[in-house]
């Protein structure tokens, strides 16, 4: 996707490198202390031409800004406008050239302003206002654990520091994930249970907190925070909306046998990235699934607008991408509770084997490289009856 855009070169060079993952546990004899127990490649290998890479997503989106801006449209993002109502004209079925008709505010002067498409994709986070416009609701269990997120500089004795590491202890747990540039470190602290008779309450965890909980998790080793790039506190809550365009449930397996005939329901609003599902950060996969989502639906889309393609090809996008958010919540759901377990300390006892985390995390490694999607059969794809045939790695999507 990133070679697509021209990006690929510029992220090998800047990112940090994930080449190994460490696991930490307490130690056997004096579980107030924490030892490595196990060091793993990260991703294996023949996978991909490309290795597994972390960067800033602030710096990722400039990238892509200025792709965009350099592209034969010349196209700049519009900031400081705020979405306030969205309808569809002419039908149900949204005929006519621009049916969608989108209500704008800018905060800064009130001015209101009315944009007329032919199609409308709501990128507008967690709690989207487009998903709300098209009557989608989102499904799944609420928030019931909090993390805070710090990026740091740091004096630190801990030898892992510029590894990716799943730590657990007594005190807790964090995921280490070192930043680009050689000297940030970006740590997951696990902030426990939820209070589901308060549940704002962890929003007045500090940052001093949660580096307090970082340095009890990493006993013995010293962690000296000398500088904070970025902190946050969120909930873990796995969710995903019901449909992820417009049409209502039903209408659009009738749409695609009716053939493009009047009558039939085509998509004209849409929802990508957390508009659609919301879950941890655990296993890096909010923006990558988020990503995946907006150039399914974007070559689809540029596909109708060229007349390369019929309207009816939209379907495929909530088809496609709901099932891949089902699994991603069912992924993030086992791997967040394995992660927020406490420790087992006896082999009958209650709680989470760390050797157990560290199966898992070999277990889905291709899940979590981004080479796991697969589609089942319908319009695009066909059924695996011939892969046989194919010989090397398989791309599935």
């Amino acid at each position: 996707m990133f070679d697509a855009f021209g990006l690929s070169e510029r992220l090998v060079r800047e990112a940090y490198w994930v080449n190994e993952t460490v696991f930490w546990r307490p130690s056997p004899e004096d579980e107030t202390r924490i030892i490595r127990t196990g060091r793993v490649q990260d991703t294996e290998d023949g996978l991909s031409e490309f290795p597994h890479v972390i960067v800033n997503q602030a710096r990722l989106q400039q990238y892509l800004l200025d792709y965009m801006g350099r592209s034969p449209s010349r196209l700049e993002a519009d900031y400081g406008l705020e979405f306030v109502t969205l309808k569809v004209e002419g039908s149900d079925q949204g005929e006519g050239e621009h049916p969608v008709v989108v209500t704008l505010r800018r905060p800064s002067d009130g001015t209101v302003l009315t944009v007329r498409a032919k199609y409308v994709v709501g990128c507008d986070g967690a709690r989207s206002l487009v998903r709300d416009a098209i009557g989608a609701e989102p499904r799944g269990d609420f928030a019931n654990h909090a993390w805070g997120v710090v990026d740091m500089l740091a004096v630190t004795d801990f030898p892992d520091i510029r590894l990716k590491a799943a730590i657990q202890s007594k005190d807790g747990n964090i995921i280490l994930i070192p930043r680009e540039g050689g000297y940030l470190a970006r740590l997951y602290v696990d902030l426990g249970e939820i209070d589901p008779n308060n549940r704002d309450a962890f929003r007045s965890i500090t940052q001093a907190q949660v580096i307090e909980t970082a340095q009890r998790v990493l006993h013995p080793y010293k962690l000296d925070v000398r500088d904070v790039a970025w902190f946050a506190v969120y909930q873990v809550g796995q969710r995903v909306t019901d449909r992820f365009d417009d049409v209502p449930e039903g209408h659009a397996s009738t749409a695609v046998r009716a053939g493009n005939r009047a009558g039939s329901r085509l998509p004209r609003v849409f929802i990508a990235g957390d508009a659609c599902h919301t879950h941890s950060a655990k296993a890096g996969q909010g923006m990558n699934v988020s990503m995946q989502d907006a150039f399914n639906l974007g070559w689809k889309l540029a596909a109708v607008l060229q007349g390369r393609s019929p309207p009816d090809l939209l379907h495929t996008y909530s088809a496609e991408r709901q099932a891949i958010a089902k699994q991603l919540i069912d992924f993030d759901r086992e791997w967040a509770a394995m992660l927020s377990a406490p420790l087992k300390t006896s082999p009958d006892g209650d709680g989470v084997d760390p050797a157990a985390v560290q199966r898992y995390f070999i277990q889905h490694g291709r899940y979590t490289a981004g080479t796991a999607t697969r589609y089942g059969p319908a319009r695009l794809t066909g059924a695996l009856t011939h892969q046989a045939l194919a010989k090397g790695l398989e791309i599935g999507t």
